[in-house]
């Protein structure tokens, strides 16, 4: 589904606005979820990264960013996106890639941004293609502690629940 979970984001909101970014990227932006959490409470510039072309107009991005990339983040030049963000969201979208593929994303991400901001589901969320998209089918799951050892280094906070586990990593 295009959109999240409601568990803890007034924490994850919390983070983005204790972080200050001048430049912050939502990776997989869906509904525009973190836009609409944080994006008026920021003094940013918002730019959404989104792989399927109907959202956009579907959930008016174009509204709810100051720019919108459309586009595969894994086939991006990062730096045609933004150089060097403050922070990168990779909100509830790793799940929907394979299980091999997320560490070689999250390493590049790492390079280019100074902070990640990422939540996946921590339960079994069986999940095929939504509407046509068959980018929301789910690939892979992760537990709490296999993300964290995904994202390795660097992670200075975390929350887990019920749904969603957030995690905070920061360059050192």
């Amino acid at each position: 589904m295009p959109t999240s979970d409601g568990e803890n984001k007034g924490w994850a909101r919390d983070r983005i606005l204790a972080a200050n970014p001048k430049v912050v990227v939502d990776v997989g932006a869906g509904d525009g979820t973190y836009s609409r959490l944080a994006r008026a409470d920021t003094n940013a510039r918002w730019v959404a990264v989104e792989a399927w072309g109907p959202y956009v107009t579907q959930f008016g991005l174009r509204e709810l960013y100051d720019e919108v990339v459309l586009g595969d983040i894994r086939h991006l030049d990062l730096d045609t996106v933004a150089h060097e963000p403050d922070l990168v969201i990779v909100g509830d979208m790793l799940e929907h890639l394979p299980a091999d593929e997320v560490p070689v994303l999250v390493r590049r991400l790492q390079r280019w941004a100074r902070r990640l901001l990422v939540s996946v589901p921590v339960l079994h969320l069986e999940q095929g293609a939504v509407n046509g998209n068959w980018l929301e089918a789910h690939l892979s799951e992760w537990s709490f502690e296999a993300m964290l050892d995904v994202l390795g280094p660097g992670v200075t906070d975390s929350v887990c629940g019920d749904v969603l586990a957030y995690y905070l990593w920061e360059r050192p």
